[in-house]
């Protein structure tokens, strides 16, 4: 199994959750929903890679994570002249 095809499935899996809570849905409802959002992200995952849209998506992903980690994380750790920024 592919590692998309498992982050595909705890994506979905997390917007079910947030919708079931958010809608107040039931097991059939769930079950709705779950087969609903498989089928959707099995086609756009099929369709990334059919256009190799796949490469490019994990690309910008990956910068924009380590773009995320060394730059913005660590400036937003920097607080001027010792205090904290939230205070400023």
């Amino acid at each position: 199994m592919e590692i998309a095809l498992l982050f595909g499935g705890v994506l979905v899996s997390l917007i079910v959750e947030v919708t079931k809570k958010k809608l107040n849905l039931n097991a059939g409802g769930v079950m709705v929903l779950v087969a609903i959002l498989s089928l959707v992200g099995g086609f756009a995952y099929k369709a990334m890679l059919a256009y190799g849209l796949w490469e490019a998506f994990i690309s910008v992903l990956v910068a924009s994570g380590a773009f995320y980690a060394f730059i913005i994380k660590n400036v937003k750790d920097i607080s001027p002249s010792g205090t904290d920024r939230e205070t400023i």
